[in-house]
């Protein structure tokens, strides 16, 4: 595969020799997030069978350039798909073109298809049938994620008409009036001489829209699509439809025949796709980068192969002279590509960019566009050591441009990920690494890849001593509808671990004898004796600050002995960092770190002596634990009065 690049949108070109292409048309925000590795998956089965298929971002989405609050977005979106179309026909010189899009994915392709006209297929995957009730559904799922223990203490959005947001994923006003004007049905009566659906959300509007096309005079092939669910979930855990794959390939292949490559080139009248007229908007994966384009003023994107095209990236640069001053990497958050959640990664590296900091946003092996290409992913892989491997050679790669050193920047697993690489890696000279939730990984998953062993059976401590300060917590316990004796066990546990792990630090600094935590504390020693400016940074209730004291003591008070290791609080800052308050927290706290540690004017970082908590959450914590610490003694003092 390639990388394309044409009028500021950013694709991949899956070449093959057949005389029928595809564009693949991916879904909205979150949606996509969940479905890259199953939509690259597509195009490559799809390639495999002789089918050039093109993918791409739509224009203030993924890598392309733009915002998603700019004017003009839907308009943009599906003008970006008749020009993906223009440029498919014009590289490879395909006779037959077919959209395929899932989720509003495919009401785009629709819309597109009916405007372009002289579309030979169209493939609809649980396409969004009416806009209003798909807006409805973005405001429901962002609900719905309020709820979860992972947007604990997050800053909620307003319900408002300026935008609607789910997962961190916005549209915005301009576009939603365009939205809900959508009806596929209407908006799209003929869009193609060959439709196939597969849907098994709206059985009944879908069986409506497949009667209308037939009615029109279309070919119409109907089927179900029960593997949505499971495709559609988070990235780690999101399943290839392995049968809904199969279909598209058998219905493509019924339009085109099964003819040998060699017959299909002849019937073309050349010997190849044409691929050599590519060259000025692609890079094969056997060179190091193609030329950079702006995306916006004074920000320029370079896609970039790393370790001899296994790894991919975007090396995102100022416009103005280079600077040897350090570049920031910024690391795959858990199984998500380099785009990061709610976009993160592309936005933040173009603001670093605005600020003259380069940039690399990754695909660690296995992720995103990354080699190898999988079907599944694990917790294991995830934590692997070969994802710390694969962040020191990005790291090495940054330095071999003239950088002095590299600054990493992960969040979750990358953090993790950071973490190790950083305690070895030469090339890398700082971190800030945000809600880490583990310091060492045990593999815990089974020959399925699932986990077999709970990875977090409860919250974060303070997330329970938070709710026990809650009336309706205690009402709900009074009349059973929940029980508190498992949670009680579990803080006790918890406080005698963490007790032990304070004795053990006591002998250790009044006798030089280590026992245990030898692991944990190895990498950070580590870190320090490299000059490592490291700082770990954690949403206040983020289950993460569990294990950091465990290890370290409350607050990660045993840390300050590190002259180079810091800790850092911020309320309103959920786990994934998908709200917009939450970035912001990140954003600007890893601005600040990176000028005060490495820029020009260097200054002392207050986080190095740990950064307390925010008075107001300290003393509620005091005092419901003052409160526990009385109620013990007073069960102990009536026991011994007996």
């Amino acid at each position: 595969m390639r990388p394309v690049i044409f009028d500021g949108r950013f694709g991949w070109l899956h070449p093959a020799e057949g005389p029928s292409g595809v564009v693949l048309c991916y879904p909205f925000g979150y949606d996509a997030l969940c479905t890259y590795r199953g939509m690259r998956r597509l195009a490559e089965r799809l390639a495999a069978r002789g089918t050039p298929v093109l993918r791409f971002d739509y224009p203030g989405t993924g890598d392309s350039a733009g915002e998603a609050s700019d004017p003009g977005c839907w308009r943009a979106w599906i003008d970006s798909i008749k020009q993906a179309v223009a440029l498919l026909r014009e590289t490879t010189g395909v006779e037959r073109v077919t959209l395929c899009g899932l989720r509003l994915g495919g009401t785009l392709a629709a819309l597109a298809a009916q405007e372009l006209g002289g579309v030979d297929g169209l493939v609809l995957l649980a396409p969004v049938l009416s806009g209003k009730n798909y807006q409805r559904e973005l405001r429901a799922h962002y609900r719905k994620w309020l709820l979860m223990p992972a947007a604990m203490d997050c800053e909620a959005e307003p319900d408002t008409d300026a935008f609607v947001e789910a997962y961190g994923f916005r549209l915005y006003s301009d576009t939603l009036e365009c939205l809900r004007a959508v009806d596929l049905q209407r908006d799209a009566s003929r869009p193609a001489g060959r439709v196939l659906v597969l849907d098994s959300l709206d059985p009944a509007r879908v069986d409506a829209l497949a009667a209308h096309y037939r009615a029109q005079g279309m070919q119409v092939e109907r089927q179900s699509f029960d593997e949505y669910g499971k495709f559609m979930m988070e990235s780690l855990d999101s399943e290839i439809p392995q049968a809904a794959f199969q279909s598209i390939e058998d219905w493509l292949a019924r339009a085109t025949g099964d003819r040998s490559a060699g017959e299909r080139a002849a019937a073309r009248g050349d010997a190849g796709p044409g691929v050599d007229h590519i060259v000025e908007h692609a890079a094969d994966h056997i060179g190091d980068h193609a030329a950079g384009h702006m995306v916006e003023p004074g920000v320029i994107e370079t896609p970039v192969w790393l370790d001899g095209g296994r790894m991919f990236g975007i090396y995102c640069t100022p416009e103005s002279r280079f600077s040897a001053a350090p570049a920031v990497l910024l690391l795959n958050t858990g199984a998500v590509s380099r785009i990061g959640n709610a976009r993160f990664g592309v936005r933040f590296a173009r603001r670093l960019a605005r600020r003259g900091i380069a940039s690399l946003r990754v695909d660690l092996g296995g992720l995103g566009d990354s080699q190898p290409s999988l079907d599944a992913l694990s917790l294991d892989a995830l934590y692997a050591q070969a994802g710390a491997d694969d962040a020191a050679c990005a790291a090495r790669w940054l330095t071999a441009q003239g950088h002095r050193g590299a600054v990493l920047l992960g969040i979750c697993a990358g953090a993790f990920v950071g973490l190790h690489a950083a305690s070895r890696e030469p090339a890398v000279i700082g971190a800030v690494l945000v809600n880490l939730q583990k310091f060492t990984w045990r593999n815990i998953c089974d020959e399925n890849g699932k986990p077999s062993v709970p990875v977090a059976a409860f919250g974060s401590t303070r997330s329970y001593l938070r709710s026990m300060s809650q009336p309706r917590k205690w009402l709900r316990f009074v009349r059973g509808q929940t029980g508190g004796l498992p949670v009680a066990r579990e803080l006790a546990a918890r406080f005698a671990a963490r007790f032990g792990a304070t004795l053990a630090d006591w002998i250790e600094r009044a006798c030089g004898i280590q026992l245990g935590l030898k692991d944990a504390q190895g990498l950070i020693t580590a870190l320090h004796a490299r000059g490592v400016d490291t700082r770990l940074f954690y949403g206040v209730l983020d289950e993460g600050v569990e294990e950091l004291e465990r290890y370290f003591g409350a607050r990660g008070g045993r840390l300050r002995r590190f002259g180079r290791i810091g800790v850092v609080f911020r309320e309103r800052t959920d786990h994934a960092i998908l709200s917009a308050r939450a970035q912001e927290n990140v954003m600007s706290y890893f601005e600040d770190f990176f000028q005060n540690t490495f820029g020009e004017t260097r200054q002392t970082d207050p986080s190095v002596a740990g950064v307390p908590l925010r008075v107001g959450l300290a003393r509620r914590f005091a005092r419901v634990t003052q409160w526990l610490l009385k109620r013990a003694r007073a069960l102990r003092l009536s026991g011994e009065a007996q």
